[in-house]
């Protein structure tokens, strides 16, 4: 084990002082039962999240402080959109949040449309990112003090880390699971792409195609954090027949997959 690699696991071993934060999306939206709870907190009492949203379904908005399979965690059953009319900072609010409770990594995860040759049900995890969404957390003063930044020009090259990513390898192959790694292309959304847009993105050499996650990376870049990108695909992109109905019953489909994968993961970052 080579001493950066020793530096960086270090970093990213869970403790009590610094839990490891998860944000759930579809697919791994059971997860937050297997957590041993020891305090909850209402998202309303996040900074800059907006109190009036309502979570999609799926989701849930109350934070759950504990352990799961004994890591200590800080896990955000659900998120804001921009899709539904919020913009990138509130977007990001989660990520801040777990930074303030001392978090140094973060998974975040989704579901998401294949662009290419990936197949449903497969779960994936995120190496980079494409931000066509026309948004970014740090383009405004305010964004740029709540991340604490002198200037908003982060480097986001490596923002999901190999260490973590690497976890998530070794958790694959011992599961015996096909892992699928690419680029995510984060939209604005709400409607799907259209075949067009598919044959652009791949084109851009994007892998995977979803509407969130791509703020919420540029803000724990921004802040220092180490980030996991996992995925869970659940359709072809640009097909006909898609909705939100049809990936929601994709993701219960694969979740026993995709938290398996998770599940394996984690306990490795906190081992």
């Amino acid at each position: 084990m080579d001493e950066t690699f020793e530096k960086v696991a270090a970093w990213c071993k869970p403790t009590m002082e610094h839990p490891l934060a998860i944000v759930l999306g579809s697919g791994l939206g059971s997860l937050g039962e297997r957590v041993r709870v020891v305090r909850h907190i209402p998202y309303g009492d996040i900074d800059g999240f907006p109190t009036e949203a309502i979570p999609v379904e799926g989701h849930s908005f109350t934070v759950l402080v504990g352990e799961l399979d004994g890591v200590p965690v800080v896990v955000y059953p659900g998120r804001v959109h921009m899709y539904q009319g919020y913009d990138a900072l509130q977007v990001s609010s989660l990520v801040r949040h777990a930074h303030k409770l001392g978090c140094r990594s973060i998974v975040l995860s989704c579901a998401t449309g294949a662009v290419g040759d990936i197949e449903p049900g497969t779960v994936g995890i995120i190496t980079d990112q494409l931000n066509l969404t026309g948004r970014n957390p740090l383009a405004s003063p305010l964004g740029v003090a709540a991340a604490g930044l002198d200037s908003p020009f982060v480097s986001m090259a490596g923002a999901y880390s190999p260490y973590l990513s690497g976890l998530a390898r070794e958790a694959a192959s011992e599961l015996g699971m096909e892992l699928a790694e690419g680029v995510y292309a984060g939209l604005l959304g709400p409607s799907y792409e259209t075949p067009a847009e598919i044959r652009m993105l791949d084109a851009l050499g994007a892998d995977y195609v979803g509407m969130s996650t791509v703020c919420e990376a540029i803000m724990a870049r921004a802040l220092g954090m180490e980030v996991l990108g996992i995925t869970l695909v659940t359709n072809k992109a640009g097909c006909l027949g898609e909705s939100h109905a049809k990936v929601l019953g994709a993701a219960d489909a694969a979740a026993e997959a995709m938290q398996a994968l998770a599940l394996a993961t984690i306990r490795r970052i906190g081992a």
